[in-house]
C-alpha cells in the first residue's frame, strides 16, 4: 500500500509515541509498514550523524589523510556518496573508518558542523528526491512512517542555527513534500499550544545533560542568539517562536494535514482521530470515521 505518514510537533508533544502507535496500528490492520524513528543513522532521507562535504573539501581531507596515514584516504573515499554536487559520508555505517577520520568528519556534520544553510537545504532536498526516484510508491510498497524529518529538523538547521526566515523554511519544506509526492504523503502535527508545560515535562523526564544541550543549541546561535534568549526561559521563548513558524508553514503547505491539539492530553480521543485520519488517507477499509484534510482533532 503506497503511503507516507509523517509526525511532527515540538519536543514533548508525543511524536515518537504517536509514530510508533501509528505503525503498530497499521501492522495490526495487516498493512505493511516501516517506522523510521528519530535519530536513526540509516534513515532513508535524513542525515543523522552524516558529514556533508563539497568536492574540494573531500579532496583536501583525502590528501591530508594520505600524508598522515596512508590507506585511510581510500577508506574515506570508499564511504563517500555523491548526492547532487556534494558528498555525504554516513560514518556510523562504516565501522572500518578510524576514529581520527570520524573526528574530522564531525566538523562537517549536517546538523552540527560547518555546513552552510543553503548547502544543507540543497543536500537534504536531493536526498528526498533520491528516495522519490529510487523507491517509487507502489501498491506493494510498505507504508512509511517518519518522525521529525519534515519540519523539526529543517527548523533546527535553518532557524536554530542559521536564523533563516519563515519564508525560506516554508519553501524548503514544500520542496521536500514535492520530492515524495508520488508516495502520497500526509502529516500529523501534534500541537502542544503554549510549549512551557510540555517542555517542563520533557525536562523532568530526560537527563540533565539533554536539557543543558538543547538550551545551549537554541540560545547560543541563530535565532536564539539574535533574540537574546537565555536559559530555560529562553529555550521556551524559542519554542514559542518555533511553534508560530511551524503553524505558518502548515497553512501554506500543499499536504493533507491533521493538527492535533495535544495540550489537553486527551490521548484516547486524539489517538482515535489520528487513526481515522490515517485510515482515510491510506484507504484502509473498515474505519467508520472519515475526516477531511487539514482538520483539527
Amino acid at each position: 500500500m503506497n503511503g507516507l505518514v509523517m509526525v511532527e510537533g515540538l519536543p514533548g508533544s508525543g511524536k515518537s509515541t504517536t509514530a510508533h502507535g501509528i505503525a503498530t496500528w497499521l501492522a495490526g490492520q495487516q498493512v505493511p509498514v516501516e517506522h523510521w524513528a528519530e535519530g536513526r543513522v540509516d534513515h532513508p532521507v535524513d542525515f543523522e550523524q552524516v558529514a556533508v562535504l563539497g568536492t574540494d573539501q573531500l579532496v583536501v581531507m583525502a590528501a591530508e589523510l594520505a600524508q598522515e596515514s596512508p590507506g585511510t584516504e581510500q577508506l574515506l573515499l570508499g564511504a563517500a556518496e555523491r548526492l547532487g554536487d556534494v558528498w555525504v559520508v554516513r560514518h556510523q555505517l562504516h565501522a572500518a573508518l578510524p576514529a581520527a577520520v570520524v573526528d574530522r568528519l564531525r566538523a562537517h556534520d549536517a546538523y552540527d558542523g560547518d555546513v552552510k544553510a543553503d548547502v544543507h537545504a540543497h543536500v537534504l532536498t536531493e536526498s528526498w528526491r533520491r528516495f522519490g526516484r529510487e523507491f517509487p510508491g507502489t501498491e506493494s510498497a510498505p507504508v512509511q512512517v517518519w518522525e521529525c524529518v519534515l519540519v523539526q529538523n529543517p527548523v533546527c538547521a535553518l532557524v536554530a542555527r542559521a536564523d533563516q526566515s519563515v519564508d525560506v523554511l516554508a519553501r524548503h519544506v514544500a520542496g521536500l513534500v514535492e520530492a515524495v509526492r508520488d508516495h502520497a504523503p500526509a502529516l500529523v502535527y501534534l500541537d502542544t499550544g503554549d510549549p512551557r508545560a510540555a517542555l517542563e515535562r520533557a525536562a523532568a523526564e530526560r537527563p540533565v545533560e539533554w536539557l543543558d544541550s538543547v538550551i545551549d543549541y537554541h540560545t547560543s546561535q541563530g535565532l536564539g542568539l539574535r533574540c537574546g534568549y537565555v536559559g530555560f526561559d529562553g529555550y521556551v521563548e524559542f519554542m514559542r517562536r518555533r511553534r508560530e513558524m511551524e503553524l505558518e508553514v502548515l497553512e501554506v503547505l500543499d499536504l493533507p494535514t491533521l493538527v492535533v491539539p495535544v495540550g489537553d492530553v486527551r490521548w484516547d480521543q486524539h489517538t482515535a482521530a489520528i487513526r481515522a485520519f490515517v485510515a482515510e488517507h491510506l484507504g484502509v477499509a473498515g474505519d467508520p470515521s472519515r475526516p477531511g484534510a487539514h482538520q483539527v482533532a
